[in-house]
């Protein structure tokens, strides 16, 4: 029951990751919040995209370790965003 929780906040990381780095290159100009919303909604699409891809060629754990591999930043990157809205 743990390990899923942690899981699943490591996979919301790399989401907000992933997201948040295609909305910089995409939309830097908008409002903090909206880019927010979309920069997860987008990073979520690409977290699922990825689990599908590697369900599909047998090679979830390749998968999910890679998606993993990106959580750490995520925590960079939410704290990058927080301190540039809160200026």
């Amino acid at each position: 029951m743990i390990a899923l929780a942690f899981t699943e906040l490591l996979l919301v990381l790399a989401a907000a990751t992933l997201g948040l780095r295609t909305t910089s290159v995409l939309i830097p100009r908008v409002n903090p919040l909206l880019r927010l919303l979309v920069s997860m909604v987008i990073g979520a699409a690409l977290v699922v995209l990825t689990l599908r891809i590697s369900d599909r060629y047998q090679v979830h754990d390749l998968g999910l370790g890679l998606l993993m591999s990106l959580s750490p930043v995520g925590v960079f990157d939410l704290a990058k965003w927080w301190f540039r809205w809160s200026r």
